[in-house]
């Protein structure tokens, strides 16, 4: 009989991703902090890259809205206008990263999309239930800001 495979929350050691910057609390999150905070799940979204090609198909997904950890981390804004000159930047394990605009994702509805992904189909993203995804479930091209093995978020600010 084949063991049915744990949830990643059912896993709780290790950090998974980290939010600095522009930040009063810096964090580590672990996924047991992601697993206690409220989740999304999204359904039957199409894969494509950035040259319109197809890559695929998430048949169900869960995760924890981007915006959500970004409170938690409680930005920096000194003047009115900061967030208007705010950005965060999504970094993968290999180096890849995506780039979003603070009123992305707290002023439009791409926001609502943008998840830290902790389980793909029902199943966690890996065996050792410590990695995390980004995805940008609003995007046309979603493939372009998917981030695969996500270590870290960055606030920062044009100036």
């Amino acid at each position: 009989m084949k063991a049915q495979p744990q949830s990643p929350c059912e896993v709780r050691n290790g950090s998974v991703v980290q939010i600095n910057g522009r930040v009063r609390k810096p964090l580590l999150v672990s996924m047991e902090e992601l697993c206690k905070m409220e989740s999304e799940v999204l359904e039957d979204l199409f894969v494509v890259c950035g040259s319109g090609d197809p890559r695929g198909s998430i048949g169900s997904c869960r995760g924890v809205l981007l915006e959500d950890l970004i409170r938690k981390a409680d930005v920096i804004k000194e003047e009115h206008d900061d967030t208007k000159k705010m950005f965060l930047v999504a970094s993968a394990a290999d180096g890849y990263k995506v780039v979003f605009s603070w009123q992305e994702i707290f002023n439009s509805p791409v926001g609502g999309g943008v998840l830290i992904l902790f389980e793909k189909d029902g199943e966690p993203l890996d065996h050792e239930r410590k990695r995390v995804d980004l995805i940008s479930a609003q995007d046309i091209f979603m493939g372009s800001r998917y981030v695969k093995g996500l270590t870290n978020i960055e606030v920062a600010m044009v100036v």
